[in-house]
Order: C-alpha cells, then structure tokens, then sequence
C-alpha cells in the first residue's frame, strides 16, 4: 500500500475514533465509505481479487495449524434481516441421535468465532455432543469466522478455515474466503445488533433445516449474553433452553474489561489502520491482560495458541464501546444507553443453566449469582465449575470449556442438562 495513503488512512481513523465514542454501529462504516470512495478500493482490490480466486494452498488448511483439527461442520448459510451473511457449522450425530433432544447451537465470545468449539478432540464441546446424539450448530456471529466481515484485504480472510467440505459448495455460494469483504460498511455493529438480528437468524436457521420447533442455545461468555439480550427486549425466537458459560449482565468491578477492551481498541484501530501483524499481535496477546481469560495451568499450548492467533477475530468498535459501558455503569446498556439489559432478565422465561468457572476473572461467581437471582424463569440452576463443587481445578473464563480437564469436568455437567436431567450436586 502506497505510504501515502496509509498515513491518511491512519489519521482517518483516529479522527473517527476521536469523534465517535458513542457513534451508532453503521456510522463508522458510512465514513469509512464516503473518506476513501473508489481510491480505497482501487488500491487493494487487484490483488484481493488475485487472491480470492487462488484456492488455498494445503499449508493454509486447518490441519496444518496449531490445533491439529479441522473446522469438521457441515457448513450452513443464513442472511439476518439487516443484510448480513452469517455461517455455521452443523455436527450431525455421529452416535445413534438423542430422541428428544433439541437441536444444540453453540455461539462463541468476544473475540472468538465457531472454531472456538472445536480446536481440537481433546477439547471439543462440538464434537463431544455430536457422539452423544445431539445435532450440533457451531456459529459465527456477524464480523467473525467465515461471516460477513471487514478486512482490509483478502490476506485478512481465515483461509485458515476452509477445509474440502467448504471447497465442495456449490460454486458462489461460500467462497474460499467466507463473507470477509473490502466493503468498509461491514467494519463495525454493537452487540445489539448480534441481539436483535444474529440470534433470530440462526435460531431461524436451525430451527428450519431440523424441523425442531425449538433448539437448545448454548453461550460462552459474549456467546449468552446476546441470547439473554435478545430474550429479555425482544420476542423468543425459539430458544427452548439456555446454558450460559461466563456470561455476564453485570460487572461490578471493571477494571480488568476495561484494560482488556482498551487493548481491544488499540489492535482495531492497528487493523483498521491497514497495520495488521499477527506475529506481533500474537505476541503482544500473550504477556496483556488477555492471560487473566485463563487459569494457564488448565489450558494445553497449544490451545492457549490458538485462541491468542488463528481462532481469533478482533471485534468491532461500537461493540467493544457497549461493553466499556458496562464496565463503567456495572449493568449491561444497549449502545443509546437507553435499554437496560440488566434490569430486564425478568423477561427470561425459558429453562436456564447459568454457569463459570470458580477461577473466571471476567464474569465471576458473583456476577453469576445476579443473574440467577434476577431471571424470570422458574426452572434455573446455577453450577461453577471448581473445587467448591468437588471438581479437581478451579477453572477460568475461557479453560472452563476449552481446559485440560473441560471434557471430564465441564462437558458431562452441560449435556446432562441438555438431555433434561439435573447435574450431580455436591
């Protein structure tokens, strides 16, 4: 890229920043737009065009990478209401299919996407209810995995996560590089929009290539709180049951988000800047506060690998600004300030397990029990993972799932609910 439009690039986006801290989701993208017009476009998109029709090489397949696995789903496409292209990837029972038993979606956290479920065998929530009969959908929310996201050129693109089933679509519908796209309009959205238009889309999706009426929506972190978000302000869009993992609605002390987020912010603004380096990147994740997501004892390398590099996407801005709004008011807001998700989790009828792990930093117990107190439905149970409920580890934020112990520990606890019957008590 020509030095010179790199640095207007720069300054661009630092005025954006500056003038924006409380800007609405598309009025980034509307300014990315207009500011760079067709120069933009013209500097990039030859060689992003190159790139998107070059398959991509076997060095670049999942199975090269740390995690030793493949992004195993069958993918899915859906469209959300807002025009975004959302993907997920279907686990189809393996073992003989649990009669009964709705269809499971799993939804990734902050700065994750699909592959967070499946890493590896060792530590596949995905996989590991596929071979109990469960029909499993691992998905992307918008501006993560193969969805519909911004990037700066195709190099961006998670070629990473195309395996043979994903080369053997239809030609056009999902490309060697997902959804990622040059268009600037697709750089930022806050968490109401994963609220209000991800999570129908995929419960609609589901719900219709199953048959099931209802499905079983299972959240780490970020991943139930916009499940939580949307059955609390919106109508249910089918959610049967809910499993919460280090999710929160509150943050009484937020200190460690704040760090985190303002990190967040930084490497956005690097990436929007066009001076993305995911060696560097990498690198700096590993010594930040990033490490307080992990009890490291609990975590194998090459795990803790991979949700600091390849399993990763950097989130939006307006997203990242509505979570420093929690960390600062303590009670979760939409993006106006208007809405108080918090205070409406009454509206949460539906069969719910709230969980953490004993260790977790971000979403603690005590945040944990708010939530528990505070939904409005009548069947709820409330499970940390730790020594406190006879377990070896006390396990963090994000080892609870994808943790040395997670398939002993963790996995049995969360099926046992799915399957309808009440996990061990101690």
């Amino acid at each position: 890229m020509p030095g010179q439009l790199r640095a207007f690039w720069v300054v661009m986006v630092i005025g954006v920043l500056a003038a924006s801290s409380h800007a609405r989701a598309g009025d980034l993208g509307k300014f990315l737009e207009q500011a760079t017009g067709d120069r933009l476009r013209q500097a990039v998109a030859p060689k992003n065009l190159q790139r998107a029709l070059t398959p991509p090489s076997a060095s670049a397949s999942p199975t090269a990478t740390a995690s030793g696995t493949a992004q195993a789903g069958e993918p899915f496409v859906v469209k959300t209401a807002d025009g975004w292209s959302l993907v997920a990837h279907r686990y189809k029972p393996t073992g003989p299919a649990r009669t009964g038993a709705l269809p499971v979606i799993l939804c990734h956290g902050l700065t994750y996407n699909a592959q967070f479920w499946d890493l590896d065998p060792s530590c596949s929530f995905a996989q590991y209810l596929s071979q109990l009969g469960f029909d499993v959908w691992a998905v992307n929310l918008r501006g993560s995995g193969l969805s519909h996201k911004w990037v700066w050129n195709l190099d961006n693109a998670p070629a990473t996560l195309i395996n043979s089933a994903m080369r053997r679509l239809n030609p056009g519908s999902l490309g060697a590089t997902g959804f990622a796209t040059l268009e600037p309009k697709y750089a930022n959205w806050t968490m109401d929009h994963h609220i209000a238009y991800d999570v129908p889309a995929l419960v609609k999706m589901v719900r219709r290539h199953t048959g099931a009426a209802e499905v079983a929506w299972v959240g780490h972190s970020m991943g139930g709180i916009v499940a939580l978000g949307c059955l609390a302000r919106y109508q249910n869009p089918g959610i049967g049951r809910l499993v919460t993992v280090g999710s929160q609605v509150t943050m009484p002390e937020g200190q460690v988000a704040i760090q985190f987020l303002t990190e967040m912010l930084t490497k956005r603004q690097l990436q929007l800047a066009g001076q993305w380096n995911s060696k560097e990147v990498m690198t700096q994740t590993r010594t930040s506060v990033n490490n307080l997501f992990f009890n490291a004892r609990n975590v194998d390398p090459k795990i803790y690998e991979a949700l600091t590099g390849w399993a990763t996407d950097v989130p939006a801005i307006g997203l990242m600004q509505q979570y420093m709004l929690l960390a600062n008011k303590g009670e979760l807001l939409d993006s106006k300030g208007q809405f108080n998700y918090a205070r409406a989790v009454g509206n949460v009828k539906v069969p719910i397990f709230i969980s953490c792990g004993e260790q977790d930093s971000f979403a603690p117990p005590i945040v944990q029990r708010y939530l528990y107190d505070h939904v409005g439905s009548t069947d709820k149970t409330l499970f940390i993972f730790g020594k406190s409920q006879g377990l070896p580890i006390n396990a963090g934020h994000d080892d609870s799932l994808v943790g040395l112990n997670s398939r002993e520990q963790t996995y049995p606890v969360i099926a046992r609910w799915l399957a309808g019957q009440q996990p061990p008590t101690r």
